[in-house]
């Protein structure tokens, strides 16, 4: 069964929300099986903001889950796709310009946001590594049941890998995959039992696969529509002004010949997101 794509792509972590709709009676570790990840093969630990590093280091040393994504190349100029990436407001208010959506996300930080999905689940993430090529998140995640009776928290360390190349014809491509290692902390999760893990883990698969379908979307969307994505940027008081007028300088330096000067409308089907114009 496929969801609307917002639904999926926009926190990641909400995948956890899927602990709580299993059979809470069992009282089996899940756990078992986990392979042991030595952080320094996943990432460039050195590179990593000092005061983050260990974090990143258990995260994925003592993970729960991980799933990495298949790679997805699709057209878009990599001044356009490191704005979008770099700028999570900014994607999110393009977002929801397009489809009403009740995730709600605020910087509080350069670089750390905290964010709510509107259902119990709610997420402080911040970049602790940020280059053209790998961007690394650390995530703490928390959920509440809307009726009060389950609690989970969780940590999550975010990989996009990203490539960049240019095609005979000279348009500019993007290769990225998405990869996420995910540690429970809170004792709740104890209460899934074995049978219901591979359940949890294509999940959380889909979560991955659909984190990637949602910027490679956003990035040819506004390399179709530059008029319509520079609209909703300058209009959006939740992004500085900072960030406005570096992605209005992004798009008018890389306008595609031939863009259209409407507005996309969503298609909402069982694959990865497509478009029509309006």
């Amino acid at each position: 069964m496929h969801c609307h794509p917002a639904r999926r792509s926009q926190v990641i972590g909400l995948f956890i929300l899927g602990l709580f709709s299993l059979d809470a009676s069992s009282a089996r570790d899940a756990r078992g099986g986990t392979r042991r990840v030595e952080p320094a093969q996943v990432l460039p630990l050195d590179q990593i903001a000092a005061q983050h590093r260990e974090t990143v280091s258990e995260v994925v040393r003592d993970h729960t889950f991980h799933r990495k994504g298949a790679p997805e190349s699709f057209p878009c100029n990599s001044r356009i796709y490191l704005s979008l990436l770099n700028e999570p407001s900014l994607t999110l208010a393009l977002w929801q310009d397009l489809s009403p959506s009740p995730v709600r996300l605020q910087q509080v930080a350069p670089g750390r946001y905290q964010g709510s999905d509107g259902a119990g689940a709610t997420a402080t993430w911040e970049f602790v590594h940020r280059s053209p090529k790998l961007h690394v998140l650390l995530c703490d995640l928390n959920y509440n049941s809307p009726r009060g009776n389950a609690h989970l928290d969780a940590r999550l360390v975010l990989l996009v890998h990203s490539g960049y190349y240019r095609q005979a014809n000279g348009e500019h491509w993007v290769q990225h995959d998405v990869e996420a290692y995910v540690k429970v902390d809170s004792k709740g999760w104890k209460a899934v039992s074995r049978p219901f893990r591979p359940l949890l883990e294509n999940l959380l698969e889909d979560q991955v696969r659909e984190a990637g379908w949602f910027v490679s979307l956003m990035g040819r969307l506004v390399e179709a529509y530059p008029n319509w994505a520079t609209q909703v940027a300058v209009s959006r008081a939740e992004i500085s002004p900072e960030s406005r007028q570096r992605f209005r300088d992004v798009i008018v330096q890389n306008r595609r010949p031939g863009a259209f000067a409407g507005r996309p409308t969503l298609v909402d089907n069982s694959g990865p997101p497509q478009t029509k114009r309006r």
